[in-house]
């Protein structure tokens, strides 16, 4: 009798170590383990599905899963030869977290050195906050014209997202302005005009756009001295002359401004 019951202690103690290796000790078994992870796949691919029903429902759940979800993207975005469509969903999830994928930012970043995930990442940055700045500043010296214009864009998005403090960002867009690639001066003039802010240095660096070489720079330029209302006032005489410019869009957008400059009439 004795035997038989040491024998049933046995099988109960081989039971229960099979119960612990299968779940690992931490009360998750391997078929959960594998089920959560298609889970994650399944997520991820349906956040760019072509059916919109199927697009609604992941975006709801990223944003119930909120920072849980973060381990998900963070592998989708760091693991070797992941495919493109699997980081633009993890970058797509990132904005729709906001504030919360900030954690993550690191990795987000890295992915703007990507030609085909630059502005997606970049956009992702735009909504994560304060902890966005230092990467997309960074992003400025990059060699890639693409990456600076994108970081200009995001910096400016930035502004109003994060907050940040307007003294941290025109700065930025005022030296983009000097910056080689006219696609970056011009992206640079139009977030210069729609923050709005710092106006003696500020409209000093539109002045000079409104003299460069390529017209969409010049153009932002004169559209974004409107913003500045009255205090643009020094850059009337640049803004005549541009109004008269044989460009016609440059010249409208020169005669809007020249208008908004004006005092209100009492």
């Amino acid at each position: 009798m004795s035997k038989f019951l040491g024998y049933l202690v046995f099988l109960a103690a081989l039971a229960v170590g099979a119960a612990w290796y299968s779940t690992d000790g931490f009360g998750l078994s391997f078929a959960s383990r594998t089920a959560a992870r298609e889970t994650d796949v399944r997520l991820l691919n349906d956040l760019y599905s072509h059916n919109p029903r199927e697009v609604q429902k992941a975006e709801a759940r990223v944003n119930r899963l909120g920072e849980s979800a973060l381990p998900t993207l963070r592998a989708a975005l760091t693991t070797p030869g992941g495919d493109h469509q699997r980081r633009k969903a993890a970058l797509k999830a990132c904005v729709l977290l906001e504030h919360k994928a900030a954690p993550i930012v690191a990795e987000v970043a890295a992915q703007l050195q990507d030609p085909e995930l630059t502005e997606e990442a970049a956009v992702a940055l735009s909504f994560m906050g304060p902890a966005a700045f230092g990467p997309l500043r960074a992003a400025l010296t990059s060699a890639t014209a693409a990456i600076r214009r994108e970081a200009v864009r995001s910096l400016g998005k930035l502004k109003a997202r994060a907050p940040l403090d307007a003294r941290a960002i025109t700065p930025l867009l005022i030296t983009a302005m000097r910056d080689e690639d006219h696609s970056v001066r011009t992206v640079a003039a139009t977030y210069i005009g729609i923050i709005s802010e710092q106006p003696t240095e500020s409209i000093a660096a539109l002045v000079a756009g409104l003299d460069d070489p390529e017209i969409e720079v010049r153009r932002a330029s004169a559209t974004a001295l409107g913003s500045f209302g009255e205090e643009a006032r020094p850059a009337v005489a640049a803004l005549r002359k541009a109004a008269g410019d044989r460009d016609p869009e440059l010249a409208c957008e020169a005669g809007r401004s020249l208008i908004r400059l004006e005092p209100p009439r009492r």
